[in-house]
């Protein structure tokens, strides 16, 4: 059976994010309808005012969370730190690299330790990962440029081997802007910044937001608590948990904590310095103020290095310039982008080149 034609829009809108946005990707399947946001801020409410609504609002949380799940991913930032305090887990899961700007290892041991709780360290190498990419795509009903997925995948599926259902702090950095770009936003408060932050390549339509006033802060964080968090975060965790054989619980991503950040002022959520202000005051209850107030990492991957080593370069390399790759990808200029990588050192173009490796793969993973 010959493979499908991919509707154009929703490639397009993946090459530009790295998921397809709401567009369907396979013919026969329905558009992602995401939610209305709508922000409303009251002038007379204090910080104090907030803080205690905060408060109380992960105190059910984490209650209600008790009850359910005692096992949970647990990486050096305060998202999953908190979560795993709040709930006492008796198990918790991360994952290593030998690579030391993107180890968070050590300080998810130690937080461990503080918590008594048996820990799990998973370390991954470019073979684990490589050799996981196809497993891990082939259960994503559309693909996914977000490298952070696989390694999801591998943490998820070390987890299965111990527990039935695990906890993930995804949530926070969408809900109380906690990625690097809301600070930057200030130097640079343009109303389509969020455009620039989330374009990986510059092809095809960007989609309708509101207004909100023309304000571009808000329509960043729109934009997150919808496409991104909807539209490749969600999909992702599912698709992890069922390849893995796990539930992963999303505690943060309820929608009584929404509705309180959807009357969140800016200056609660970001400033130039750091983002999830108030959450992080609010986590120290939990954590202390070290680990509330540490530095954001992520969920980083070294992939861009291991792209330059062999065998995983021929791969991509073979990938990307075979007949699939010519009659899929007509719309991006592949040679000229593998030429920059790999000849040329550009290191800002592989993100570019992980989301069309991807692709060519997910494509490859399809029962046609």
């Amino acid at each position: 059976m010959d493979r499908p034609t991919l509707n154009p829009r929703a490639l397009e809108a993946y090459l530009r994010f790295s998921y397809p946005v709401g567009e369907p990707m396979l013919p026969g399947d329905a558009p992602f309808r995401y939610p209305e946001i709508r922000f409303s801020f009251d002038p007379e409410r204090s910080k104090e005012d907030y803080l205690r609504d905060l408060n109380r609002l992960l105190d059910d949380m984490l209650e209600e969370e008790r009850q359910c799940c005692d096992a949970a991913f647990l990486s050096s930032g305060v998202d999953s730190s908190l979560l795993a305090f709040g709930i006492r887990a008796k198990q918790t899961f991360s994952i290593a690299y030998d690579e030391d700007a993107f180890d968070e290892s050590g300080e998810a041991l130690q937080a461990a330790r503080e918590l008594g709780s048996e820990h799990h360290v998973l370390r991954v190498g470019p073979a684990d990962f490589f050799d996981a990419v196809g497993e891990a795509l082939a259960c994503r009903r559309a693909p996914t440029g977000d490298a952070s997925y696989i390694a999801l995948f591998l943490l998820a599926r070390e987890a299965a081997r111990f527990t039935d259902a695990v906890c993930s702090g995804e949530g926070p950095d969408e809900m109380f802007c906690g990625y690097p770009c809301y600070s930057s936003y200030f130097d640079d408060p343009r109303e389509d910044y969020w455009v620039s932050v989330n374009s990986i390549m510059d092809i095809g339509e960007v989609p309708d937001l509101p207004d909100y006033g023309g304000d571009g802060f808000l329509k960043m964080n729109a934009f997150d608590l919808t496409r991104w968090m909807q539209g490749n975060n969600r999909p992702n965790l599912s698709a992890a948990a069922r390849g893995a054989g796990v539930e992963i619980r999303t505690p943060y991503m309820r929608q009584d904590l929404l509705d309180f950040v959807l009357t969140l002022p800016v200056r609660y959520k970001a400033d130039r310095n750091m983002g999830k202000l108030l959450f992080r005051e609010a986590a120290q209850r939990y954590v202390g103020p070290e680990i509330a107030f540490r530095e954001k990492r992520g969920f980083p991957v070294p992939v861009r290095k291991w792209m330059r080593i062999e065998p995983y370069q021929t791969q991509i390399l073979d990938a990307l310039t075979g007949s699939l790759a010519r009659d899929t990808l007509a719309c991006a200029d592949t040679e000229g982008i593998l030429r920059a990588f790999y000849a040329d050192g550009d290191d800002g173009v592989w993100k570019q080149i992980w989301e069309m490796f991807a692709l060519i793969r997910w494509l490859e993973t399809l029962p046609f």
